[in-house]
């Protein structure tokens, strides 16, 4: 007998070895996608190659078995390893759980079936052995569970393949070489299938399945891919792709302060067109100016706002992640930049429409009664006067019930917006409710009050308000009082007071202006500054 076993064994083991390195590698690098796809691949290959290598030098069918059933440890798993490290490689989606467990259960029931065939024939059938030129040959008729898995094996293969040739032909220039390795190791168990099923091998007895060595082969083509071509350089230009895609900036800077990536989102901010990779972010850079305080401990957050060309105002959050080495060494920044602007404009929203009236714009009773009982305490702290105006309009029903109730709306907007242009700087007006009104006025006395309320009344008066091709006038009656530091009041007294006031002015023939404190005088006062 020829030294053809022996040549064999030699080879099948050497390829264990190699493969139980790149998982090693694979292990300790197992932060870079696909690594840990990889670890249980090689390990796969590493285990079914070792076997190999003893089954070939056994001579009873009893420690065939045993052996097989080792092998198959690995084996039986390999395939659908590949696919995994496939779909992980080229930077796919990460498949479900029920998926992947999915992919799981023909290994699992094949294992079962290989560690039980000696008692059915479902995976063996009238296992043999048979001699060639050189040396025995585990033979045997396939099962039905043989057939099964050998088709979901190539179904399996052959979608990792198409996968893995697809990104091969999409890569960079600079990554085919690496990308048409990965391919061809993939393809390797194709093709074996083909020459075994086709017969294209010479005829023997009990021919040697080759289709047995398509792994320790494919990891003599991915050892090539890993330490020759950089087989891994592909995956961070897939993570490159996975960061351009996204919405967040990006920056990476090493440790003496030099940008060494950015992504696309990154590019569009204000400024960053000026970054250079490889060199530290420039000097009066109003982006850089911001992120300037995260490089100082190298963690952190901030937020900020940038102006676009545009003119318009954009607002971010920016988080800053130290990168640090596996003895725990800091070796740079990474900074990722969040776009915050359409939170800040949701948050300023709902602020608004927590605050606002939403027909007239102006503040709503709930925000009124807030900032009354504010400007009530100021006062009161300060020794200062708050002036409060209430106003009613006139026989709104009346415009309601006549032009309906969108020319109701449209006065009641029209009217917010007058007494808003007759108020000073820094007085507070809100929708009490309904068609009726209340103005803070702080700093404001008696004869002060008395005289923007006319004001306001006759601005009212004057006022034309158009309803589809008609112009209709209204009135307004106006209560006022004022708050003296010395006085022990709430404000929802005060808001009592007014209204009594107010009521005063209605039965008082209505577009006036009435104070329980002192009559409104029917000469318009001086103009309050």
């Amino acid at each position: 007998m020829s030294q053809s076993p022996t040549l064999l064994s030699i080879f099948l083991g050497l390829s264990a070895l190699l493969s139980l390195y790149l998982a090693a590698w694979a292990h300790f690098h197992s932060r870079i996608p696909a690594a840990r796809e990889f670890f249980f691949m090689m390990l796969g290959v590493a285990i079914y190659s070792l076997g190999f290598s003893i089954e070939i030098s056994r001579a009873t069918l009893e420690e065939v078995f045993q052996v097989i059933r080792f092998e198959y440890i690995g084996l039986a798993f390999i395939p659908t390893l590949v696919l995994l490290f496939a779909l992980h490689f080229i930077r796919r989606k990460p498949l479900p759980k029920a998926l992947t467990a999915f992919l799981l259960v023909i290994p699992i029931i094949t294992l079962v079936m290989v560690f039980t065939s000696p008692s059915h024939q479902l995976y063996y059938a009238n296992p043999r052995f048979a001699h060639t030129e050189s040396f025995l040959v585990f033979t045997f008729e396939p099962g039905p569970w043989y057939k099964i898995n050998s088709v979901w094996t190539e179904l399996i293969v052959i979608s990792a393949f198409f996968l893995l040739l697809a990104n091969a032909i999409r890569a960079p220039f600079k990554q085919k070489r690496q990308a048409i390795a990965i391919a061809a190791g993939a393809f390797l168990p194709i093709i074996s299938s083909i020459f075994y099923f086709l017969d294209l091998l010479p005829n023997q007895p009990g021919k040697i399945d080759v289709r047995y060595f398509s792994p320790a082969v494919m990891g003599l083509f991915f050892a090539f891919a890993l330490f020759k071509l950089g087989l891994f350089e592909l995956v961070p230009a897939a993570r490159e792709l996975a960061l351009d895609s996204i919405r967040d900036g990006f920056l990476v800077l090493d440790r003496h302060r030099n940008l060494q990536d950015l992504n696309r989102a990154a590019l569009r901010l204000p400024g960053a067109m000026d970054f250079s990779i490889g060199t530290p972010l420039p000097e009066g850079n109003p982006l850089a100016e911001q992120l300037k305080p995260l490089l100082v401990e190298d963690v952190g957050e901030l937020e900020f706002s940038a102006e676009f060309p545009d003119h318009s105002i954009h607002f971010y959050h920016a988080q800053a992640y130290p990168i640090q080495t596996t003895t725990r060494r800091n070796n740079g920044t990474a900074i990722l930049i969040n776009d915050v602007t359409e939170t800040i404009r949701l948050v300023k929203k709902l602020n608004q429409q927590a605050s606002t009236d939403e027909l007239t714009g102006i503040f709503n009773r709930r925000y009124l009664i807030q900032l009354g009982i504010h400007e009530l305490k100021r006062a009161r702290r300060d020794e200062l006067p708050l002036g409060i105006i209430m106003m009613d309009l006139d026989h709104f029903k009346h415009i309601n019930d006549s032009y309906r109730h969108l020319a109701g709306d449209e006065a009641l907007c029209s009217v917010a917006k007058c007494f808003l242009s007759g108020l000073r700087d820094g007085d507070i007006l809100g929708r009490y409710g309904g068609e009726e009104f209340v103005a803070l006025l702080p700093n404001a006395d008696l004869p002060a009050v008395i005289q923007i309320a006319e004001r306001l009344r006759q601005q009212i008066e004057n006022l034309s308000i158009p309803v589809g091709d008609k112009q209709i006038s209204i009135t307004a009656s106006f209560g006022v009082h004022v708050f003296n530091a010395n006085q022990d009041i709430s404000l929802d007294e005060l808001l009592n007071i007014t209204d009594q006031a107010l009521y005063k002015a209605k039965s008082g023939g209505r577009n006036q202006v009435a104070s329980l404190t002192q009559t409104a005088c029917d000469d318009e006062p001086e103009a309050v500054q």
